[in-house]
């Protein structure tokens, strides 16, 4: 069977951040970034079919939606905005230039903008920068497989310490817009709340 793939969405792009800088009060990227999934079938060369949540739980279909895969994950890194250089530590060598939750896992959430349907996304509500500049984020969409076979060259380093066994597979990558970390002074004010385009299921 050809292999799986993988079409990734930023539904919610990042605009704007204040750096956090080291130790002190930090907010988180605003809006929140979120990333849709969807698995293309290789048979068919579409999208399958959302999964209902009113659906027969004995349909294998729904059983086994990847909707319903507890072992995709999301890294999300620092990218410069002009090109794909990833930025993972400042100048001392020891400081990330991220803090916060760097990882997300899938949600099985509802699309209000396409029919209410059923939809698998990767939220980062609680990413900061440390720096103040232009930047991107790279993210990086895995799987965690039960076979060392399935060993990845694309793992960035310090993600093996979490899978030291190295049973974590890369799946694709994408890039968000361009947005800006400002320092305390400069930064604007977080936006005002804003109507989401997900919702939990019943």
């Amino acid at each position: 069977m050809p292999p799986r793939e993988y079409e990734l969405t930023v539904r919610q792009e990042p605009k704007q951040a204040r750096m956090c800088g080291v130790g002190a009060d930090r907010r988180p990227i605003d809006p929140p970034p979120i990333i849709q999934l969807r698995v293309i079938d290789p048979q068919t060369r579409q999208p399958p079919s959302p999964a209902r949540l009113d659906a027969d739980d004995s349909d294998p279909s729904y059983a086994h939606s990847f909707l319903q895969n507890p072992y995709y994950f999301m890294f999300a890194s620092l990218a410069k905005p002009d090109d794909d250089t990833e930025l993972h530590w400042l100048k001392d060598g020891k400081t990330r230039c991220t803090t916060g939750s760097v990882v997300s896992s899938l949600y099985h959430l509802k699309d209000t903008e396409n029919r209410n349907e059923d939809a698998g996304f990767f939220v980062f509500p609680d990413l900061s920068v440390r720096t103040e500049g232009s930047y991107r984020l790279k993210l990086s969409l895995f799987e965690v497989v039960r076979s060392v076979s399935f060993c990845i060259t694309h793992t960035p380093p310090h993600l093996l310490n979490f899978f030291p066994s190295n049973t974590v597979r890369h799946c694709k990558s994408i890039y968000s817009a361009p947005f800006y970390v400002y320092t305390a002074k400069k930064f604007p004010g977080m936006e005002g709340e804003r109507e989401l385009f997900i919702t939990l299921p019943n």
